[in-house]
């Protein structure tokens, strides 16, 4: 059977909006990805995030957000688990369920910064190929420089990928519509649809 190229992008998403459709899209264009799973955190080990909405509301504004295209999916694995998972744990899942297809995991810049922190970090870095999202006007060299002291201290493979990221954010769609105000273009008709109908983020 072919190894498959599976693309890996978690997030709060509350909302999920174009700028993370973009990246998602992106990644797997420059990477030629098979597929790309948006997978919506569990907040339960995330005592400093506050959830603006119910992980059931985000879960679904994630699946009307990606249903028009064929390579993208959506995975409960982390919010139906109560405990919370950490992305080491999603990431050895995973590739139990798709045994010999490579795993990408889609990061922006900031987290690859910081990943060497990261719970388990270690096994992360090799269990995975990282994509790291950057800007072509960010400091791109600080990043290289990174991804290089990774590669040599855990044997990392992280590549970059330059895209033209939206200036979107999901919690600036959350202050507009609080304040009553338009985020048409920021994300999907379905989903602002959806946050009318459910009141969200009022």
């Amino acid at each position: 059977m072919e190894c498959r190229k599976i693309g890996i992008l978690g997030g709060t998403f509350d909302p999920i909006h174009n700028a993370h459709l973009l990246l998602g899209e992106s990644a797997r264009e420059q990477f030629g990805l098979d597929r790309v799973i948006f997978i919506p955190n569990n907040l339960a080990h995330m005592p400093h995030r506050t959830e603006v909405s119910g992980t059931e509301e985000r879960y679904q504004m994630v699946k009307m957000a990606i249903n028009d295209n064929p390579y993208f999916t959506c995975s409960r694995l982390e919010i139906d688990k109560p405990e919370g998972s950490y992305t080491i744990d999603t990431i050895e899942d995973l590739k139990m369920m798709y045994p010999g297809d490579e795993l990408y995991l889609i990061l922006g810049a900031d987290s690859v910064i910081g990943i060497d922190s990261w719970y388990r970090a270690k096994d992360l870095l090799t269990s995975c190929i990282i994509i790291a999202a950057t800007r072509q006007e960010d400091d791109i060299a600080a990043l290289d420089k990174k991804r290089r002291e990774l590669q040599n201290d855990f044997g990392a493979d992280i590549r970059l990928l330059t895209f033209n990221r939206i200036d979107i954010s999901s919690t600036d769609i959350r202050e507009r519509i609080r304040k009553g105000r338009s985020a048409r273009y920021m994300l999907p008709d379905e989903c602002i649809e959806y946050i009318c109908i459910k009141g969200l983020y009022k």
